[in-house]
């Protein structure tokens, strides 16, 4: 029986290359800045809150900050967090079945052919 064909970068992986290890590192680095900046807004999110207790000075106004206004931006940076590691994963895969990932259009830069406002 004849074995099937491999991806070059998925043997790269499999025989542990140099360049398989670079593919693996590279992957690790963007899921480590993705924790790391989720990790940081939380940080901050979290730091402020005794600042701003504080401030306020009133136990209903802190137990309502603490029970509802804390929650959509938790689960905004989860959301967040969950949805680059998986861009993450995704253009990973991509690049270990040798498909070219989809050109993610840059909303920075004016259209061919027209100036900037």
């Amino acid at each position: 029986m004849r074995p099937l064909p491999r991806h070059r970068a998925q043997s790269e992986i499999d025989e542990q290359t140099a360049l398989g290890g670079a593919y693996v590192r590279s992957l690790m680095r963007g899921q480590l800045r993705a924790a790391l900046s989720g990790f940081a807004v939380l940080a901050l999110t979290v730091a402020t809150l005794p600042l701003a207790f504080r401030a306020l000075d009133d136990d209903a106004v802190t137990w309502w900050v603490l029970g509802f206004a804390l929650y959509p931006p938790l689960c905004l940076i989860a959301w967040w967090y969950v949805r680059t590691a998986e861009r993450n994963e995704r253009d990973f895969s991509r690049l270990i079945a040798d498909r070219p990932a989809p050109v993610r259009p840059i909303r920075d830069r004016p259209p061919q052919g027209r100036p900037a406002p």
